[in-house]
């Protein structure tokens, strides 16, 4: 009897052990599976680590004095017109550029200090030094995002001017641009999100407008954005960017906000090591890299302030300079006596679009436009009438302006 129960013991006890012995082995199994997949993951970053620049690798361990020094932006060069521009590096010291269209809706999104607001910044830069881009600033903080831009481009840093401006955009220089045949193109820089959250749904509405049709009408939105939440960006203005420019964000759903599926093949800006690295994409940008951005900073705008800052001449609106000295036919006749010259008949169209276009920006006078457009203001003046008498425009206490149902001109 006592053997039995022993020998039955003991079968109890190898069962047991086999048990055992089978549930450690496929805990084994499954913990090697993943010990694999983290050592291939090692290998591969390993990899990635061998395959980058020396310059990016000693990147951070730079300080941020140094790295400001030898990313200095300096624009480039009008020789032969270009259509991108020039934001960044792929090496710290030596490396390819990359370049991005400035006619599309760009977010630049990452912390505070990331170096959004220079590529912003390099951006308006580069359109004030050609002739055929306006820049708009919408201040959404009281003022102070915008700072940069005072006394160079105008400045709207309240949201019922933001709102009336965007307004008369849709209502106004929409259908205007529609009859144009060569558009200048016109930029709004965006460089705090609270715009979009303090709109009234008129305002949102229009700002959904511009952002929708204005690209083929050449006005585009540059906005800059801490985060890229539906609380901060609404959907429906979210999905309108075709080139976004990440820094350093702080975490993984940042990332995923921002690229959406693309942050599974390597989109990762929150694996970012420092603030001034960035990752550029534009739709055919098919894999990611890292690339440092070009800083913009205050001593590197004043010390070279006639070549890099945003200068542009007039550095006034037009609108503004025009309400010093408003236009009469008294005025108007002396100028015309005075200066005899005429423009040849061919030109007179080409010069009547030259002054619609100068127009958009809001009224403006005779010698306002003269200055923009660098003619005899008695020119001007006479293009004008004729401009008046088609009902293409109308002379308001600040000056011409666009009717706001203009009629076809007799070409």
């Amino acid at each position: 009897m006592i053997g039995t129960i022993a020998f039955l013991l003991v079968l109890a006890a190898l069962f047991g052990g086999w048990l055992y012995a089978r549930m450690r082995w496929r805990i084994f199994v499954k913990e090697r599976q993943s010990r694999r997949a983290i050592i291939g993951h090692a290998n591969a970053k390993a990899a990635n680590e061998r395959a980058r620049p020396l310059t990016q690798r000693i990147h951070t361990h730079l300080p941020d004095r140094i790295v400001r020094r030898i990313l200095r932006w300096h624009p480039d060069r009008i020789r032969i017109p270009r259509r991108t521009v020039r934001i960044a590096r792929r090496g710290l010291v030596v490396g390819r550029a990359v370049r991005i269209n400035p006619a599309q809706h760009i977010a630049a999104v990452g912390t505070t200090g990331s170096g959004k607001t220079s590529v912003l910044r390099i951006l308006s830069a580069w359109a004030l030094q050609r002739p055929d881009w306006q820049v708009v600033a919408l201040d959404g903080k009281w003022g102070a995002s915008a700072a940069p831009y005072r006394r160079h481009v105008r400045v709207i840093d309240d949201l019922d001017g933001i709102e009336a401006f965007l307004i008369d955009l849709v209502e106004r220089e929409f259908p205007a641009r529609g009859r144009m045949t060569g558009r200048p193109h016109l930029a709004l820089v965006v460089d705090e999100s609270r715009v979009f959250n303090s709109l009234s749904p008129t305002g949102l509405s229009a700002l959904t407008t511009v952002m929708q049709t204005g690209r083929e009408l050449g006005v585009h939105v540059w906005c800059g954005l801490q985060d890229f939440k539906v609380t901060s960006v609404p959907s429906e203005i979210r999905m309108l960017f075709t080139c976004k420019i990440a820094g350093l964000v702080p975490t993984a759903e940042d990332a995923a906000l921002i690229f959406k599926e693309l942050a599974a093949a390597g989109w990762r800006p929150d694996r970012l090591e420092r603030a001034g690295q960035v990752l550029v994409w534009e739709p055919h940008r098919r894999q990611p890299h890292v690339s440092f951005a070009l800083w913009m900073s205050e001593p590197a705008l004043t010390g070279a302030a006639n070549r890099v800052c945003l200068v542009k001449v007039p550095p006034l609106p037009v609108a503004v300079a025009q309400a010093r000295t408003p236009l009469t036919r008294e005025n108007m006749g002396a100028t015309a006596t005075a200066t005899p010259r005429t423009d040849p008949p061919a030109r007179s169209d080409a010069f009547a679009e030259a002054i619609e276009r100068a127009l958009l920006g809001g009224p403006a006078g005779p010698r306002a436009l003269a200055r923009t457009l660098g003619r005899n203001p008695g020119s001007v003046a006479r293009v004008l009438a004729r401009m008046t008498e088609r009902g293409v425009i109308e002379q308001t206490p600040s000056g011409y302006a666009l009717t706001t149902a203009p009629k076809e001109q007799d070409r």
